[in-house]
């Protein structure tokens, strides 16, 4: 099956944006990435880091092999959701329990003043917090109401950023025309054409000399920080094995199945003659493999999956519960490496399966993880470190809040 579109794909996302809602900010950029393949739960202080950007969605980073298999029957979220307490007719707080307070209502922006901060005399604007505000809320979280606290913890976030901007100006910190060009001229390849690139720029209230401002902003920043607040980092041999050893429970791996597989693909709405000439093109793609066919080759040569026909096929690793019930019992019956299951129909088509390799579930080996953990090591220490230095700066400030 085609892999899933990215939700930001083809979206212009302000690039100091990006800096002030990936790693060094707050949203843990990699949190979730960056742990622990096959690991149940991001190692402890994920969904903290997470917690602290105003208003950073969950989800950014997807699980590995989302949308690469097959995937399985909707409604498993909603379902869960559906039985936690505190559903529609029910109550999560105990009997006696004061009731919560009201919802904080929408900040009308007409009641938001001209100039919504200084910060050592220099103003920040209305428009640039509610540009940033509409940027946050359009492509990171639209569920989020539009509060005042919603807009002081925007507003903080560009406290920030102009404390540091202040702090590299006067080290002298600065970003090339090379570099700025570079970066946006990577945004504009990610469009299909010149059109959808400016029709997106227009929707987001952006124009390129915006966006060449906000790269430049970027890498300073960036340069500001690797250099002169996070560079001596270091996470030692003994923290990685430590984090391993007292983290059993976030460092287990389901078990699960390398495979890949060959899709003829039919229509929903397809005619039975139609469901009868595909099931004919998969038994006679069968019979080559039986016959000794390459099965990445036959993969290329007649997979109707996109997603995976270009690897020959390959899906990578698959755990339970990751695709739809017919796929998963072919898949996990197979026990030798190489082998291939018969045609397996389902709601896609009919597919043919082969093993590259089957793991049981337990603990991911130290070695394969080790790397990993390091680096979340590392970010999370970077991160703590930046937060603290920005705190620093704050209280030596003078910063003036209107909201």
């Amino acid at each position: 099956m085609p892999n899933a579109t990215p939700s930001q794909r083809n979206k212009i996302l302000s690039l100091s944006l990006v800096f002030l809602l990936t790693g060094l900010l707050g949203c843990s950029h990699g949190s979730q990435g960056e742990q622990a393949a096959g690991s149940s739960a991001a190692p402890a202080g994920a969904a903290a880091a997470a917690k602290a950007a105003p208003a950073a969605g969950s989800g950014t980073a997807p699980a590995a092999g989302t949308g690469a298999a097959p995937a399985a029957a909707a409604g498993t979220a909603q379902g869960a959701a559906a039985a936690a307490p505190g559903k529609a007719g029910g109550s999560s707080a105990p009997a006696g329990a004061p009731a919560a307070p009201p919802a904080e209502p929408p900040l009308a922006k007409e009641k938001i003043p001209a100039v919504v901060a200084k910060v050592n005399g220099t103003p920040i604007a209305k428009g640039e917090l509610i540009k940033m505000a509409e940027q946050i809320h359009s492509q990171l979280a639209p569920n989020q109401p539009e509060t005042a606290d919603f807009y002081r913890k925007v507003l903080d976030q560009l406290v920030s950023n102009e404390l540091l901007m202040e702090e590299a100006k006067a080290a002298g910190i600065t970003a090339t025309d090379e570099e700025v060009n570079k970066q946006v001229s990577e945004l504009k390849g990610r469009f299909p054409s010149p059109e959808k690139y400016q029709e997106e720029l227009k929707k987001e209230g952006l124009t390129e000399a915006d966006l060449a401002k906000q790269a430049r902003e970027a890498f300073v920043l960036q340069k500001l920080v690797e250099t002169k607040v996070v560079n001596d980092v270091k996470v030692t041999d003994q923290e990685v094995k430590a984090f391993y050893d007292q983290n059993p429970d976030k460092l287990k791996r389901p078990e699960r199945v390398h495979v890949r597989h060959i899709l003829i693909r039919v229509d929903a709405k397809a005619t039975p003659e139609d469901k009868k000439k595909a099931r004919a093109k998969a038994d006679d793609v069968l019979a080559k493999l039986k016959a000794g066919g390459d099965f990445a080759k036959l993969a290329e040569e007649s997979s109707d999956d996109p997603g995976s026909k270009q690897r020959g096929g390959d899906l990578s690793w698959v755990s339970r519960n990751q695709t739809v019930p017919p796929f998963e019992s072919a898949a996990f019956g197979l026990k030798k490496p190489n082998e291939i299951s018969p045609v397996v129909e389902s709601q896609f088509g009919y597919h043919i399966i082969q093993l590259i390799e089957h793991q049981d579930a337990g603990m991911v080996p130290f070695d394969e993880v080790k790397d990993k953990i390091s680096g979340f090591l590392k970010q999370q220490q970077q991160r703590e470190k930046f937060l603290g230095h920005v705190k620093a700066l704050k209280e030596k400030a003078k910063v003036e809040i209107f909201i």
